[in-house]
């Protein structure tokens, strides 16, 4: 990080002349006992949290002892223009999203402007540690003028932190740092500047210069370590340059801020009186530092003693105990501990609401995660309610402007939606959300790929095959204009616009999106043992099967299959699809005892991988049948439809198309045996089954010409 020169500052012009002759005017006794009561009662202040009289106070002091603070005034009404009167708390986001992870308690605001917070409530302040000196210098008898002057400059600048105007109190810190570096040399001053250095460290952090707050803190940490000030002080820092370090933009040397958090725990517990709410909270970026690690095993240990020292320190109700339980809830939900999980939001959700109100983005952010587990538990309406929950607070914090968060938000709701099959619902939330998206995110941006491909989606799923293929052509575009024409994620929207082609018969044009998806996949992954590799040769066989091109679909088949075995093993359910499909086209080329002997093949897999009842089982003892019926074998072809109507009655409560097909099929067996009273038993099930549904499928009749019937009236005389 690049570093600063405090000593740099351009002075006023002629300060030096003009300061010269106030500072002996002030020397008189009276004057500075006037002084000392206005200290004492901005102190008085301060401690109430009415930090603009404190302000107030601690300037008109300053003004009658230091001509630099009047000169820097001069042409204002007032010694500051704070613009509250108000007790505020700083605005803050809880959870980091910078670092490309949730971890809580980012410490850094989302605005750069210098006002202060209105509302008490609005938001809560999360320890990391970096506020290392929110305490005001203490006046004392045998002070100079000039150490009482560089006081009050801190004092006055410590007002402003208060009240979140950081700017302001930076220039009021760098005046307090000068004034003390031309004192003599004494360990009051050296702890000063420390003060001083660490509370410039902590406005740099909160607007966002880490450079500036990282030369800050180092340039503590020398004096501390040159000054032998103290092991808290030492611990202080390292803990404030690991923060720093952690979250610097991905990837960041996480090894390094977690070495700088372990010597400061170290040194806080060597210390005589060691500081357990500081130790908590080391411990609390420890257990962070795991988690952007994936080792949560290690960050819920750690978690949990935090936890139990902040509760034992700090109470129930305090928010660091929040932010750890939220820590911890966290890191349950990634170990797929949804429950624990659930209960350490909760608890987050019960200590915040009670300090600031139930419509914080904290809450907002928390919401969302509760309706993750849900999502994760399948319980699709209780994950919307939350979601629903979220959202409205996103809204009412916006105030109107168009946010980020609640488009993402509205894509989660309409991804519960979707599983839910309610897609008109998942439609209006994606349209909603893409308009926001389009009006704050630059063009081709991912987010919006991301909510047109879940349009292209919902399309696909209604049957709107074309409306679905301009919506993955349209993000295709896009793609090729933000990445270039070979990016991997091009691979999978080629894929989708290859199948809306498959589903329109578009089948040369369905190929080519195809090849083009199995070439990125190739450059990309550099071989063909890969899970995609296979999946899009098997969708390129399925093409190739559809143009009567059996030979180079079967090759694509075998290749799949040849991949999915060596990567999935020879029971997978993937795998079974691979040698139905090759079954298939031997079936279709008339080479039946093959097709046989390949469908038991797919019957073990799917027996095995996905149990006696599963849908792809019956499918399969369908094809069988139908198998050996063309074969002339119809006992055995019956024998594998009787079995694939057992699993459809205990399959289906109530009655499904797929049992009425079943006996379908059963009934043309009957039929070209003549058996006519089990042919009607199957028909009139049959037919029974398909009226009450949509009216899509009808009953299908076939085998008249296995016994020379006609499908019209028999031959009458012309006269009767």
């Amino acid at each position: 990080m690049n570093s600063i020169s405090f000593s740099s500052q351009r002075e006023p012009l002629n300060m030096q002349h003009d300061c010269e002759r106030p500072q002996k005017r002030q020397k008189s006794g009276v004057m500075m006992d006037i002084v000392a009561v206005m200290f004492d009662i901005g102190a008085t202040h301060y401690e109430r949290g009415d930090f603009r009289s404190a302000e107030e106070c601690f300037s008109q002091a300053l003004c009658r002892i230091d001509i630099d603070h009047l000169c820097s005034q001069a042409g204002t009404n007032k010694a500051t223009q704070p613009t509250s009167q108000h007790f505020p708390k700083v605005t803050i986001a809880v959870f980091s999203q910078h670092r490309g992870s949730s971890t809580v308690c980012d410490p850094k605001g989302t605005s750069q402007k210098e006002k202060e917070i209105e509302s008490s409530n609005s938001s809560i302040v999360y320890d990391e540690g970096m506020r290392v000196h929110n305490e005001l210098l203490q006046m004392h008898g045998s002070a100079s003028v000039e150490e009482v002057a560089a006081m009050l400059w801190y004092n006055v600048a410590q007002t402003f932190v208060q009240r979140g105007l950081y700017t302001r109190a930076i220039a009021f810190f760098r005046r307090a740092l000068r004034k003390f570096n031309i004192m003599n040399n004494s360990e009051s001053k050296s702890l000063s500047i420390v003060k001083n250095l660490h509370s410039l460290g902590y406005c740099h952090y909160r607007l966002g210069n880490d450079d500036q707050a990282n030369n800050a803190y180092q340039r503590a940490l020398a004096i501390v370590s040159d000054f032998d000030l103290g092991a808290t002080l030492l611990a202080a820092s390292a803990n404030c340059i690991g923060v720093l370090i952690f979250n610097q933009p991905q990837p960041c040397d996480n090894t390094l801020a977690m070495d700088m958090f372990r010597k400061s725990f170290a040194l806080f517990k060597s210390s005589d009186r060691p500081d357990v709410t500081a130790i908590a909270t080391v411990l609390n970026n420890i257990g962070r530092v795991h988690y952007v690690r994936s080792e949560f095993q290690q960050a819920i240990k750690i978690y949990e003693e935090c936890l139990k020292l902040r509760r034992d320190r700090l109470g129930n109700q305090s928010a660091d105990v929040a932010a750890t339980a939220y820590n911890l809830g966290q890191t349950c939900y990634q170990l797929g501990r949804l429950d624990d999980a659930l209960s350490h939001y909760q608890e987050f959700l019960d200590i915040v609401i009670s300090i600031a109100g139930p419509t914080t983005k904290d809450i907002a952010l928390v919401h969302k995660g509760i309706g993750d587990i849900y999502r994760d538990k399948a319980d699709y309406k209780m994950a919307v309610r939350y979601y629903q929950k979220a959202l409205d607070i996103q809204r009412a914090c916006s105030k109107g402007r168009q946010c980020a968060d609640v488009a993402a938000t509205l894509n989660k709701m309409g991804n519960m939606c979707y599983e839910m099959k309610e897609f008109g619902a998942a439609m209006k939330h994606y349209q909603d959300g893409l308009k926001i998206e389009k009006e704050i995110l630059p063009a081709n941006h991912p987010h919006i790929t991301i909510t047109i491909t879940n349009i292209g989606h919902i399309h696909k799923q209604l049957g709107d095959f074309k409306m679905a293929l301009a919506a993955y052509r349209k993000v295709h575009r896009m793609q090729q204009r933000a990445l270039g024409d070979d990016s991997f994620v091009l691979a999978e929207t080629l894929s989708s616009i290859g199948l809306m082609e498959y589903h329109l018969r578009n089948y040369e044009a369905s190929f080519d999106s195809y090849q083009d998806a199995l070439r990125i996949r190739r450059q990309h992954l550099g071989g063909d043992e890969h899970p995609e590799i296979a999946s899009t040769l098997n969708s390129i066989g399925l093409v190739l099967f559809k143009q009567d091109i059996f030979e180079l679909a079967k090759n694509c088949f075998a290749e799949s299959l040849r991949i999915r075995c060596k990567l999935l093993g020879k029971d997978h359910r993937d795998v079974a699809i691979l040698w139905y499909n090759i079954a298939t086209i031997h079936f279709e080329t008339g080479e039946d005892e093959i097709a046989i002997q390949m469908y038991k093949e797919t019957l073990r897999v799917e027996r095995h991988a996905l149990g006696e009842d599963h849908p792809d089982v019956v499918l399969t003892l369908q094809h069988l049948g139908q198998v050996h019926q063309q074969l002339g074998h119809t006992e055995e072809a019956i024998e594998y439809f009787q079995e694939a109507l057992g699993i459809e009655r205990r399959r289906n409560q109530p009655a499904q198309r797929s049992l009425a097909r079943v006996l379908n099929l059963l009934g043309n067996v009957y039929l070209q045996l003549g058996r006519a009273k089990e042919m009607m038993q199957c028909y009139v099930e049959s037919s029974r089954i398909y009226e009450s549904m949509d009216g899509i499928e009808a009953l299908a009749i076939s085998g008249y010409n296995f016994y020379g019937l006609s499908k019209t009236n028999p031959l009458c005389a012309a006269v009767a």
